[in-house]
């Protein structure tokens, strides 16, 4: 890409998100292992918690693959583009692994045995090592790459895209998950790239539609954060 003035990509966006799955898919294991066989209520409300996160990673590596990877693809030199082709190749093992989890959750909200409840919890502890291998390999050679390459304005357009069709009612559970480890700065930055009658409410919003939850879900407004686990 060629000089520009227009302000680059900000890789701490990019870690915030990590970050936030790395908190949730780490404590997904332990969630379904901690439900008492034939609590169908509780099952209900950690599975409906296991899509939910898995449609955001979804929907996350769907807008890496249609637009960052091609973009990079194009602009980096060639001696780079390796790094590019290693993520297209761990989204698809993340993906498949990701595939064995939405199987084994349509078993166990429906029965919650304890061998539906075993099978869950083991394709997530085959999850996550490929998604912390592949978090990882991104935030170490991919997001220098798009803080150089691609330009705040083209990153926003990506995650709007990814954004679209997404219910309004959950933005301020989405952006409170986000916060919870956020780095401030980043934080405000992203508040003030929102429309105006939004920026005065949505901190407020955000926090206390994420404790609510994380108290639903994790029994605590205050789950561990992805350091502490």
């Amino acid at each position: 890409m060629g000089i520009t003035s227009e302000p680059y990509f900000d890789g701490r966006e990019m870690y915030m998100l990590h970050d936030m799955f790395r908190r949730e898919f780490g404590l997904m294991p332990g969630l379904v292992r901690n439900v008492s066989t034939g609590d169908l209520e509780r099952a209900g409300i950690i599975a409906s918690h296991v899509e939910s996160v898995a449609t955001v990673l979804h929907h996350h590596h769907h807008g890496e693959d249609e637009f960052v990877w091609p973009m990079l693809a194009e602009r980096v030199p060639a001696e780079l583009e390796p790094f590019v082709h290693l993520m297209e190749e761990q989204h698809e093992k993340v993906a498949k692994a990701a595939a064995e989890v939405d199987e084994a959750i349509a078993t166990w909200r429906d029965r919650a045995t304890g061998e539906s409840r075993q099978a869950l919890a083991e394709a997530l502890d085959r999850l996550l090592p490929l998604l912390g291998e592949h978090l990882s390999a991104e935030e170490e050679h991919v997001v220098p790459l798009m803080e150089s390459h691609i330009t705040a304005t083209e990153w926003n357009r990506i995650v709007q895209a990814g954004a679209a069709g997404a219910d309004p009612e959950s933005l301020p559970l989405g952006f409170g998950m986000l916060m919870y480890e956020g780095d401030p700065e980043v934080v405000d930055i992203a508040i003030a790239n929102m429309p105006p009658e939004a920026r005065p409410v949505i901190r407020q919003m955000a926090a206390e539609a994420f404790a609510a939850y994380a108290e639903r879900v994790h029994g605590t407004p205050t789950p561990p954060r992805s350091t502490e686990l």
